[in-house]
């Protein structure tokens, strides 16, 4: 198990954050967070429907239900609860498909965590 240091200002950094290998990581939207969003979730949530995740703008516009992402607030933003295995409302995401790594979905929270940056 991880631990984050939550409420931290690391710029995008975050020292237990670490991929899939279990390799630690500089967590980058560009080359950590959207390669997930394209692998995982932009056949239903791409150019079309309530919530766009083929680009940062899109995620960062939200969807149907608001904003996805709190920045700072990763556990709080409504991408992380879709991903877990009890969302606060519908189905886990990726619906019809795979869960997310624990790995996946930790790297995406700390991002958010870090303040949810373009970067």
């Amino acid at each position: 198990m991880m631990t984050f240091f939550w409420n931290c200002s690391d710029l995008g950094t975050n020292p237990d954050a670490k991929d899939d290998n279990n390799t630690p990581v500089d967590i980058s939207y560009i080359a950590n967070i959207q390669p997930i969003f394209n692998s995982n979730c932009t056949d239903c949530h791409g150019d079309s429907g309530g919530l766009n995740l083929s680009s940062y703008s899109g995620l960062m516009a939200g969807g149907n239900h608001g904003n996805v992402v709190i920045s700072g607030a990763g556990a709080g933003s409504i991408i992380v609860q879709k991903l877990g295995s009890s969302p606060p409302f519908g189905d886990q995401m990726p619906k019809g498909g795979s869960a997310l790594s624990t790995a996946k979905i930790e790297l995406i929270t700390a991002w958010i965590d870090a303040g949810a940056e373009n970067n």
